[in-house]
């Protein structure tokens, strides 16, 4: 998340404060060899933490969020990514290669959500129901879906449960879809007010370009108006000299 991009910005400053905080009280003050390391680190934290926080409200007040909801996504996404490592154990579990092909369908999605929300948290409020909800029965029900399903001797009740319950997973997996359509929907409005802008200024610019062959067919009229008038006298002088 942004908290990466901060810490490590805090860091490049905070260094450089801490070896010079440290040189200036071996040089300086000349004490124990501790006491100037304790020194140095009083200079890096005192450089970092004011640092690191600026740097945060920038990219925080960049992306339209607050520091508060910042911290909420930020539990939310350390919760999802326990729950996405369940969600990645379970292939070894699995015994059908359509099994495979759902869970990691599910998979792929639920990495998709994570990771977008991930870098831009303020997306994490148009997913809300995925990490609330979606992703509980993702995890809950795959477990125990296999669990169940690698289990000898079913009856054909047990079977037919089975059964239904991969309907309910392809379900699922179609309702992330839409949480996934959902966190989007914002870029795809954007997008087309980006093709809007683009189909504007090409019809802008064909509008030029028919004017500018207008003015230049109104140009060449003219000449030839000018130019004809000359050859007639001349035509006409010629006849008297005769």
């Amino acid at each position: 998340m942004k908290n990466n991009i901060s810490h490590w910005f805090a860091s490049l400053i905070s260094i450089p404060v801490a070896v010079v905080a440290g040189t200036f009280s071996m040089i300086a003050f000349d004490i124990h060899l501790a006491l100037d390391m304790m020194v140095a680190a009083g200079g890096f934290f005192a450089a970092y933490f004011p640092t690191q926080s600026i740097s945060l409200n920038s990219q925080l007040q960049k992306m339209g969020i607050s520091k508060s909801e910042y911290r909420y996504v930020k539990r939310e996404l350390a919760e999802a990514r326990e729950k996405i490592k369940r969600l990645r154990q379970s292939y070894k579990n699995v015994r059908t290669l359509k099994d495979v092909k759902l869970i990691y369908d599910i998979n792929r999605l639920v990495r998709t959500i994570y990771q977008t929300v991930e870098n831009d948290p303020k997306l994490f409020f148009n997913v809300q129901q995925f990490f609330h909800s979606n992703l509980d029965s993702a995890v809950n029900t795959i477990e125990q879906y296999l669990f169940l399903h690698k289990m000898p001797g079913k009856t054909k009740e047990e079977k037919v449960k089975l059964h239904e319950t991969r309907i309910s997973l392809l379900e699922l997996k179609r309702t992330i879809q839409s949480n996934l359509s959902a966190m989007n929907r914002d870029s795809y409005q954007a997008l087309e007010v980006e093709k809007d802008f683009i189909r504007l200024n090409k019809k802008r610019t064909m509008s030029t370009l028919k004017l500018d062959n207008k003015l230049d067919k109104e140009k060449v009229d003219l000449n030839k108006k000018e130019k004809e008038p000359v050859y007639q006298n001349r035509g006409e002088d010629d006849e008297r000299g005769k």
